[in-house]
């Protein structure tokens, strides 16, 4: 198997410019991760009873919960397809 690395080798500046994009890109999955920790912390706050549930109606905590069980389901089927 031969690698297209040799077939198209690339200048300085492209091996800079996709190091570049590959940082950014970094960046922005951590930033979506901490977004997502941070959303999935408050809506379990929301349906936590000792914490922030006794403040919101019961619609608001079925939404919460809702959407606690869409991202695990999200999530499981993320793991099933690796």
């Amino acid at each position: 198997m031969t690698s297209h690395a040799n077939n198209f080798p690339l200048t300085k500046d492209e091996r800079q410019a996709m190091r570049d994009h590959i940082v950014w890109l970094s960046q922005q999955l951590e930033t979506a991760r901490a977004q997502a920790a941070m959303k999935t912390e408050f809506m379990r706050r929301l349906v936590d009873f000792e914490d922030l549930a006794h403040a919101v109606s019961e619609e608001i905590r079925q939404v919460a919960y809702a959407i606690l069980i869409h991202d695990t389901h999200i999530e499981q089927e993320s793991w099933n397809r690796k």
